[in-house]
């Protein structure tokens, strides 16, 4: 058993360590009363570059991560000129298409975006513009296989922007450019839970280790139950004051708190033999800080107001969704074989949330240094 917690303390902390995250990117689309379309792409180009498949959700899963790390290390001039000696070969990648014919965009600027941790992964801002053919009333935006996953969002004068989620290798619905399409309700709630449920797995491994957390001492089903509903709770009030921006925290200041939440909660289950009654309520402090990390995703994506109770409450299911898979996977793969055991304790409890506070001791250090 010690063998196999000190395993796993190795590969979570080199993951922690050197984890290359592959995030979504965000194209914003525009168009004047000339028919001029503007198109401004917020990306990882180092990834492309560097030829990364865009489904992993790590670089470092690639075999080109060597690659992809020499790009990382250039300074932000040098990168641009790497860019640049591609922009032929990236203009191709840019698929925009109205009717049946597509739109020739070119590149008329380009910024690599600073970044306060070179820990983290650096966008670089793109900006195209093309000419709509006469008669179009409509655009698709294609995802190229060779880029990720892309919120894209149509902003017109006199109505509000559209936002859709496209995933590598698919195309967008039809973008009306002189009435937005109305999606279905059912199409809308499938795509904001597929939203909620990405926020979680893969990519909120913070999320995911607190979560983690939780379960270690809880033996009794209804202890977790109380915990996660009180976690579920506090984060749907953030999420939705967030997003209506009655409570704005920076996220310098967010982040930091949500690593010390789960430095706390290693900490009690370490000092604790089980749950006591006031856990229920320090979950749903945290559960409140965790939410205003959540309203950040949807903020970035401009959620618009007509969309906004249903855009919420799919999230929110998408969300638990994630945090439902996390505790049922590490009970039926783990917990319903030994929890019960008088060992459970000592020899696996108290370990890893040893580990589960090393890994949130290392993110506060790292968010506050940033």
């Amino acid at each position: 058993m010690k063998l196999v917690v000190f395993g796993v303390l190795l590969a979570i902390l080199s993951w922690v360590a050197n984890a290359h995250e592959m995030r979504p990117s965000i194209a914003s689309l525009s168009v004047d009363s000339q028919g001029v379309l503007q198109l401004e792409l917020v990306t990882n180009m180092e990834a492309w570059l560097a030829n990364v498949d865009p489904s992993l959700s790590d670089t470092s899963d690639s075999p080109n991560a060597a690659v992809y790390d020499r790009f990382r290390a250039l300074e932000a001039t040098a990168l641009e000129v790497a860019i640049l000696d591609k922009e032929r070969a990236f203009s191709r990648v840019i698929e925009i298409i109205a009717g049946d014919l597509p739109i020739t965009m070119t590149l008329t600027s380009l910024k690599v975006l600073p970044v306060d941790d070179d820990e983290l992964p650096r966008d670089t801002q793109l900006n195209f513009v093309g000419g709509l053919p006469d008669g179009a009333e409509s655009v698709r935006y294609r995802v190229n296989q060779t880029m990720p996953n892309t919120a894209v969002r149509l902003f017109l004068d006199n109505a509000e922007p559209r936002v859709q989620f496209v995933k590598n290798g698919q195309e967008s619905g039809e973008l009306s450019l002189n009435q937005m399409v109305e999606r279905s309700v059912s199409g809308l709630v499938v795509e904001y839970i597929e939203l909620g449920f990405m926020h979680i797995i893969p990519r909120g491994l913070d999320h995911i280790i607190f979560i983690l957390g939780l379960t270690l001492i809880s033996k009794r089903l209804v202890d977790l139950v109380i915990q996660v509903t009180a976690f579920t709770i506090a984060h749907s009030v953030t999420l939705a004051l967030g997003l209506y921006g009655v409570l704005e925290i920076p996220a310098s200041i967010v982040e930091p708190l949500i690593a010390a939440s789960i430095i706390y909660i290693a900490v009690e289950n370490i000092w604790h033999h089980k749950v006591n009654r006031s856990r229920a309520l320090v979950v749903f402090a945290f559960g409140l800080l965790h939410g205003l990390g959540f309203a950040g995703v949807l903020r970035e994506l401009g959620l618009p107001a007509r969309d906004f109770v249903v855009g919420l409450l799919s999230f929110n299911v998408g969300v638990e969704l994630g945090q439902l898979i996390i505790i049922l996977g590490a009970y039926l793969s783990i917990g319903i074989w030994i929890v019960h055991h008088s060992w459970y304790r000592m020899r696996f409890a108290v370990p890893m949330s040893l580990l589960i506070g090393l890994i949130g001791c290392y993110w506060f250090v790292e968010r506050v240094m940033s």
